[in-house]
């Protein structure tokens, strides 16, 4: 059977590169976005290896089915990413809206197990399998107006690190988080349009982004790729750096 990728936010962006780079490489992908227009042209590329799903990851039943059919029709996952997230509200941690934080904790936490769920029993009854949740430095670094982005992303890397030590009776299992760094996506230009009032350093990313200092996405996809291929000991359970890759490559 094809090698099979599923992943999460696959419509544009780093999601999209991902899944771009695993058609490159024979890869059949699961492309799973909120929109089949948005789709639309990755399963152009290449529809006898491209299975479509329509589903918000916070949807479980609907990513669940969806991912079951691409399992139908090329087998257990090789690889699994959940790249699907948002940058949630921004502002000082005390003036958040409530319910637009839960959301942002729900596409990113909530949105990563469901994907687990849809994916990691199939990769255990196939004895191999890895798992990678795309995360964020804001994870463990402070940057003022991003507390729910940062508090989302803290999150996935503890669920994560769950799930590794979770699945270590099953030696084929790998699973990280993998943090992209600096990378030039629709985000990052929602970001720029932000007040200084609701983040301070605004400022300092629009100069980078002037500079051209972001990575494209598709360079992104080549770092996963360098991490896909280090030893299972040194990626298991670990947080995985785009930048540091890149650098010793």
């Amino acid at each position: 059977m094809t090698p099979l990728l599923v992943i999460t936010g696959a419509s544009r962006g780093i999601g999209r590169a991902i899944a771009e780079r695993g058609l490159e490489r024979g890869l059949a992908v699961a492309a799973i976005a909120r929109s089949e227009a948005d789709l639309a042209s990755l399963a152009e590329l290449r529809p006898d290896r491209v299975e479509v799903i329509v589903a918000d990851v916070c949807d479980q039943a609907t990513l669940a089915a969806g991912v079951a059919t691409a399992v139908e029709r090329f087998g257990p996952p090789t690889l699994v990413v959940a790249a699907a997230g948002t940058l949630g509200p921004i502002d000082r941690p005390w003036l958040l809206d409530g319910a637009a934080l839960a959301d942002a904790l729900a596409v990113t936490v909530t949105g990563t197990a469901n994907l687990a769920a849809a994916t990691v029993p199939a990769m255990r009854d196939a004895g191999q399998g890895t798992f990678v949740a795309i995360s964020a430095s804001s994870a463990s670094r402070v940057f003022p107006g991003w507390a729910a982005y940062g508090a989302a992303k803290a999150g996935l890397d503890a669920y994560v690190r769950y799930l590794a030590e979770e699945t270590a009776d099953v030696p084929g299992i790998t699973a990280f988080s993998f943090v992209p760094g600096l990378t030039d996506t629709a985000m990052q230009a929602g970001l720029r349009a932000v007040s200084a009032e609701q983040f301070p350093q605004v400022d300092q990313f629009r100069r980078w982004h002037d500079r051209g200092v972001a990575k494209q996405p598709a360079l992104v996809a080549e770092a996963l790729e360098l991490a896909l291929a280090l030893p299972h000991d040194e990626l298991h359970g670990s947080i995985v750096e785009a930048d540091q890759l890149l650098k010793r490559r």
